[in-house]
């Protein structure tokens, strides 16, 4: 309880004196190895470390029968299909001392693409919501864009990380565009590193380094730059690309690792076994930030023209990365301003020419790189936590809703549940070990 109080007036402190804001997290969380969970784990250090520091809660999302071993701050787990776990989930934030609720919104993850159990949260919650889009389909069938609406309806504030994201939200969903808010997707500060330092340390010495990382699919379009490399080696013999992540889970549950033993394979039809690297694993951020320091040109050659964000391609542009990638939109919308050359889809000769130019120019790749790092530090975790604190105080004064008014409700968030399903409130002694129960017996 000392302790806790010490956080407490810490953060009080650095707030202004101001009880700091309690922000809720509705999203996947780590040790589940996705890019949702993984950005969700960083906001909510980011908006715990800047000045108007706030004070989390998380609630977890889960599926199928492997459960994961959470730490704090989750203290909540939903069962993604169990619709009566949402409307518990809000009960609970309804009857605690939290000031915002912020979703983190991936179609798929939510009771189906319709969201049936996001719904049921949102339309039983009696707190202000801010939700993050990671996703936005232009031109939508009709449910999808019934249910983005809805979302709107439901929503303080839709956040998105991609300027072209918000046409597309007031063009074809018919979403007010005072109801949008652009904040960048975060990414972690770049490294000090020497470049070739970092590349002695992955034993790529001498080495000019290629480097896609992230989960692998079939839409990463990794193929097209493998089928790049022997017109990239005829100029720079001594090229290597760093193909690191490991298979989508939810690809692999449908293909198994069919997609990367392709790969593989046109790796040997093509005689480029040396000049190709491949990491099958899900990679920790110091690993991340390793492959970066020593990357000369980031590549993401992805299909899907829409995709309006991509976590990797913000890391390797605050990093300072020079990039090559096809014009999807989120890449559009960064390297208009950042330090990246746009090629055709599917086009392994346009890869090729665009990796050649920058590995053929000292100067081009230094300029490249410059640029990326300059627009990067905006895109930087302590100001984009910063933008979201600033946020979420915006809709909790737009509900005019004094905040130390809750203050007699739940002052310590803790939670464990009994057999019951009935909350069951207590002093949080040792956060490391605050996880409740699943909801599985709450409905």
């Amino acid at each position: 309880m000392q302790l806790q109080d010490r956080e407490r007036k810490r953060l009080e402190r650095r707030s202004g004196g101001r009880r700091p804001l309690r922000i809720a997290y509705l999203s996947t969380y780590p040790p589940r190895e996705c890019g949702l969970a993984t950005f969700c784990a960083d906001l909510t250090t980011a908006t715990m470390a800047g000045d108007g520091a706030a004070e989390p809660l998380g609630i977890a999302m889960e599926s199928g029968p492997r459960r994961c071993e959470y730490r704090w701050p989750v203290v909540l787990i939903v069962e993604e299909e169990q619709e009566r776990q949402y409307e518990a989930a809000a009960d609970f934030l309804n009857e605690s001392a939290v000031d915002v609720a912020c979703v983190q919104h991936e179609f798929g993850i939510f009771g189906g693409p319709e969201g049936r159990g996001l719904h049921r949260f949102l339309d039983r919650l009696a707190r202000p919501a801010v939700i993050t889009l990671h996703t936005v389909i232009p031109e939508p069938e009709g449910r999808v864009r019934a249910h983005v609406r809805d979302l709107a309806r439901y929503a303080d504030r839709l956040v998105v990380m991609n300027a072209l994201a918000i046409d597309t939200l007031c063009r074809d969903y018919g979403i007010e565009r005072a109801k949008i808010a652009l904040i960048h997707h975060g990414a972690m500060a770049p490294s000090c590193e020497a470049r070739d330092d970092a590349k002695a340390r992955l034993g790529l010495c001498g080495r000019r380094v290629l480097s896609t990382f992230g989960l692998v699919g079939r839409g990463k379009g990794l193929q097209y730059a493998l089928a790049a490399l022997p017109e990239i080696r005829r100029r720079h013999p001594d090229v290597c690309y760093v193909i690191a992540g490991q298979t989508h889970p939810a690809v692999k549950r449908v293909e198994k690792e069919s997609y990367r033993e392709e790969l593989a394979a046109l790796v040997a039809d093509l005689g480029v076994e040396d000049s190709v690297r491949f990491v099958n694993r899900y990679l920790s951020k110091s690993e991340i930030f390793n492959c970066l320091a020593a990357t000369d040109v980031y590549i993401t050659p992805y299909l899907n023209p829409e995709q309006v964000t991509s976590g990797t391609l913000a890391y390797a542009v605050a990093a300072g990365r020079a990039v090559v990638s096809t014009p999807y939109a989120y890449a559009r919308f960064l390297l208009e301003e950042a330090g990246g050359l746009l090629v055709d889809f599917r086009s392994k000769r346009g890869i090729a020419a665009a990796v050649t130019k920058i590995l053929d120019d000292p100067d081009l790749q230094g300029r490249l790189e410059q640029r990326s790092r300059m627009y990067g530090r905006q895109m930087l975790w302590p100001a984009v936590g910063a933008q979201y604190l600033s946020l979420f105080q915006q809709v909790l004064e737009e509900r005019s809703v004094p905040i130390d008014a809750r203050d007699h409700l739940q002052p310590q968030l803790s939670l464990s549940l009994d057999l019951g399903g009935k909350h069951r409130y207590g002093t949080q002694r040792d956060r490391e070990a605050a996880v409740a129960r699943p909801l599985a017996t709450a409905d």
